[in-house]
């Protein structure tokens, strides 16, 4: 009897956060946990406590809600000073929560000697975040736009070399991670924030990565159908033997804005497997 009481009492609850998410949805709002998003209403059953316990979706990656809003970091204000749309304190312009988050996930690896990848350097302030946050690192900035390469280099950032690249274009992606005859610790891509373009970059870039390292796709957009997250993982399900997790962050934050894009979300691809070039 208790077990039925369980299962009516979530599953009514399943459905109104369902309902609520839709009616909060153009407002940028989530209800935590976000029961909205769990595709079947699939449980196993604990006796000891008698509660339900909801299984993950196999056919989709998953996925952490991470907010910030009440932490800052040494990254963030040099985000801030630096004007990137990367930290949620940026004053100029948009800004999410990826500071906070990126301090979490890489301040024991400041002062390693790692080598780092930026796809996208667009006024090179990120390039400059990184530069100023991993000392000891030897980063690779890739970009399209060669006036922004240009650009880049009038800002004679040691250790730091810039690449062409055309990311619509999966050979140019290879030939120009080929070309540096590096293997990378981590790869954030910035660039075009398209989708078959992200599909394109983790398509080739994988190859690249050492092992244990970090693959991020900045910017996907929340809500527009065509970056829905089944999409991502049909198009990249293949690679899931390469990797030792793939999971979405969100980053909810007090102070995002991204005018209507609504793309504070990242694509975290963990590798964990020995590959050759």
């Amino acid at each position: 009897m208790k077990k039925i009481y369980r299962i009516i009492q979530k599953y009514l609850n399943y459905n109104l956060i369902k309902f609520l998410s839709i009616i909060l949805k153009p407002f940028d709002y989530k209800i935590i946990p976000n029961l909205s998003e769990i595709d079947k209403f699939d449980f196993d059953y604990s006796n000891l406590t008698r509660r339900l316990v909801f299984k993950k979706n196999k056919e989709k990656f998953g996925k952490i809600l991470i907010d910030t809003s009440l932490f800052n970091s040494s990254l963030c204000e040099d985000g801030k000073f630096l004007n990137t749309n990367k930290s949620p304190l940026n004053l100029s312009g948009h800004r999410s929560g990826y500071t906070g988050l990126y301090y979490l996930l890489f301040s024991q690896l400041q002062n390693k000697e790692l080598i780092i990848a930026e796809i996208g350097i667009e006024k090179n302030a990120s390039t400059k975040l990184w530069r100023n946050f991993f000392v000891n690192a030897e980063i690779h900035g890739f970009e399209f736009d060669d006036k922004k390469i240009q650009n880049a280099l009038k800002d004679n950032l040691p250790n730091t070399h810039y690449h062409k690249i055309d990311v619509a274009n999966p050979s140019s992606i290879d030939e120009a991670f080929r070309s540096t005859n590096k293997r990378f610790d981590i790869i954030i891509d910035d660039s075009t924030h398209l989708f078959d373009h992200q599909i394109n970059i983790i398509n080739n870039v994988y190859k690249y990565l050492k092992d244990n390292s970090i693959l991020i796709i900045e910017d996907i957009y929340k809500y527009r159908k065509e970056y829905g997250e089944k999409l991502y993982y049909n198009k990249i399900r293949s690679l899931e033997k390469e990797f030792e997790n793939i999971f979405f962050i969100e980053t909810p934050h007090i102070n995002n804005f991204s005018s209507s894009w609504k793309n504070e979300k990242l694509l975290i691809l963990i590798k964990n497997k020995k590959t050759n070039i």
